[in-house]
């Protein structure tokens, strides 16, 4: 464990917890494991080892280590929760039990890891913007696979619907599918130089207003593609014409193969040419 290291640390992000009395096992040393296993999948899937390791030096208000902290304990609860009332004893497995507190029934605890689950993604889609501003996080491979579309937070899910169960998981499940609707538009209608460029803009949030109009409108023609299964090519044209007619904002476009195909070369008749007509 290195980012939550203190019982008082993990407590500071559970609502709802009964305090450990004297000779009782510290609920930090009851769920060592889970946090280990939550800190490692966090490292692996969202912040890289190095920006992790940077993020555990920061100032415990750090709003990215906050937020980080958070997720970690989300996912560990959500990990241990099945198992916090139960028991190896010699005779076998048991129940934990006092005459005060007795356990949750089996559709509490369901309950209970469904809601942390709920709580986990909420603290994922509170990182993820802010990890842009973590040490070296931009260079790293988790970054290239937010970045690799121009849908790097899990705001798509909202923006489709119908979702069930995780959203994390819903994300995971569409990133293919985003990259290859991006990969198709750029080739016939925005060019892969420009779609490159716009996406990496969109993840360090630094497009201009009218890169910003433009991203906006790509991902609104992607969001109709999901619900509708189809392009509505006058968006898409409308789309066009606005890079075309704006030149020095969308350069990487206008020297692109992909804006030959806007352009074809006039035909002109000479006489002197094979095939002259009158």
């Amino acid at each position: 464990m290195k980012l939550i290291t203190t019982d008082e640390q993990l407590r500071s992000h559970l609502p709802n917890i009964v305090q450990t009395v004297k000779g009782e096992t510290p609920f930090i040393e009851r769920i060592s494991t889970f946090i280990d296993l939550a800190e490692d999948w966090v490292k692996t899937t969202f912040t890289s080892e190095s920006t992790f390791n940077t993020i555990c030096g920061y100032a415990d208000n750090n709003i990215i280590k906050t937020q980080t902290a958070r997720l970690v304990v989300a996912d560990a609860l959500r990990r241990a929760i099945p198992s916090l009332d139960i028991v190896l004893t010699p005779n076998g497995f048991g129940i934990v039990n006092s005459s005060n507190i007795a356990p949750a029934s089996k559709p509490r605890v369901d309950r209970l890891v469904g809601s942390m689950l709920s709580h986990r993604d909420d603290c994922i889609a509170a990182l993820m913007p802010e990890l842009v501003g973590a040490s070296k996080w931009l260079s790293s491979s988790q970054a290239e696979y937010f970045g690799s579309t121009l849908f790097p937070t899990m705001d798509i899910v909202d923006a489709i619907g119908g979702a069930t169960g995780s959203k994390w998981d819903k994300y995971q499940e569409l990133h293919p599918q985003l990259y290859d609707l991006e990969a198709s538009l750029a080739e016939e209608w925005f060019s892969l130089e420009l779609m490159t460029q716009l996406r990496s803009e969109n993840l360090r949030g630094t497009l201009s207003a009218k890169r910003k109009s433009i991203v906006l409108s790509i991902q609104a023609s992607i969001v109709g593609y999901l619900k509708g299964g189809s392009f509505n090519s006058r968006r898409l044209a409308d789309i066009v014409n606005h890079i075309r007619q704006n030149a020095d904002d969308f350069s990487e476009w206008h020297n692109s193969e992909t804006a030959k195909l806007f352009a074809p070369p006039v035909f002109r008749n000479k006489k002197n040419a094979a095939g002259y007509f009158f």
